[in-house]
């Protein structure tokens, strides 16, 4: 099932470790607002899915939202951005935050999202020590 019309997509990309509920509300939110359909990229070790996302994906269902899924082991700031760049019907790219995406960038310098030809939309929970 997809949006009548022309074909958009929220890309959210979704790492381990990091599932907050205002992450997937913001992307749920934001597909409604634009008429769009959900694109997910779980980055996780196993093909588990983090409960977090099974209860996401269930009331995507339950609204009939259109989303399609992807888990993948690793996925870099890079491969998102062009990904991001090649597929022009993706409006918009949810991430929880533009840090800890690698490890250790071969050029510091270098800041894919600076590239990203859509919006980046981050939706991190501030931290409690600077609140």
């Amino acid at each position: 099932m997809t949006h009548p019309g022309k074909q958009r997509t929220v890309l959210l990309a979704v790492r381990e470790g990091h599932v907050d509920p205002r992450l997937l509300t913001s992307a749920r939110s934001l597909c409604n607002r634009l008429e769009a359909d959900l694109e997910i990229q779980v980055i996780a070790g196993s093909e588990t899915l983090p409960a977090e996302i099974e209860a996401f994906l269930d009331t995507l269902r339950a609204a009939g939202l259109p989303f399609s899924l992807e888990v993948k082991p690793s996925l870099r700031r890079r491969d998102l951005v062009d990904y991001a760049n090649a597929h022009e019907h993706i409006a918009a790219l949810v991430i929880d935050s533009r840090e800890g995406w690698e490890a250790l960038a071969l050029d510091r310098s270098s800041d894919p999202w600076k590239r990203l030809a859509c919006p980046l939309v981050t939706a991190a929970v501030q931290d409690k020590k600077h609140a």
